[in-house]
């Protein structure tokens, strides 16, 4: 399915950036956020940086819709709870940085990202499972038994009766 429900919802967040919304579009290569920010300052740019606890992705340019509100799609490789902060560029090459959220914060919903996997249950080994360890330790020993067994080197007096024999298998020939 290429487009994802997801719930709309507005994060506020500190001036000069006013309302933030989130709404996830697709999820076929990755994860398309759709992103509107509002500012109450006039900009040249306005950038936003995903980044999560191990990578940080390159900023996506937003396009101006009007005077006061910015937006765009953001992918995401991954479906996971990035977090996002957004950067406003003056004319003079001053930046201006928000604060950090998530895409859950901007509105997105939960269910579409993927946050931590639960942790599966601790249980104890099975006894069945015991005994196929300890079959398994027997079978080696002995295997290990029989190549010593099979590979050791002979005694002295093994070796002059192996001789013996053998000529004496020679003699009757």
């Amino acid at each position: 399915m290429p487009y994802v429900s997801a719930i709309i919802a507005a994060l506020v967040l500190a001036s000069p950036f006013g309302a933030v919304e989130g709404k996830a579009v697709s999820d076929e290569a990755g994860l398309t956020v759709e992103i509107t920010v509002e500012v109450d300052k006039t900009f040249e740019a306005v950038l936003v940086r995903p980044f999560s606890s191990f990578e940080e992705l390159p900023p996506t340019s937003l396009v101006a819709l009007d005077a006061d509100t910015w937006g765009g799609l953001v992918t995401f490789p991954s479906s996971e709870d990035w977090s996002l902060v957004f950067d406003g560029l003056e004319a003079d090459g001053t930046a201006t940085r928000s604060d950090a959220m998530t895409l859950t914060a901007i509105g997105v919903d939960p269910l579409v990202v993927s946050g931590d996997s639960a942790p599966l249950p601790r249980r104890g080994i099975d006894t069945s499972t015991w005994w196929l360890i300890g079959g398994m330790v027997a079978a080696l020993g002995a295997l290990a038994v029989l190549a010593w067994w099979t590979f050791a080197p002979e005694e002295e007096g093994q070796k002059t009766k192996d001789k013996g024999q053998a000529e004496d298998r020679e003699i009757e020939s």
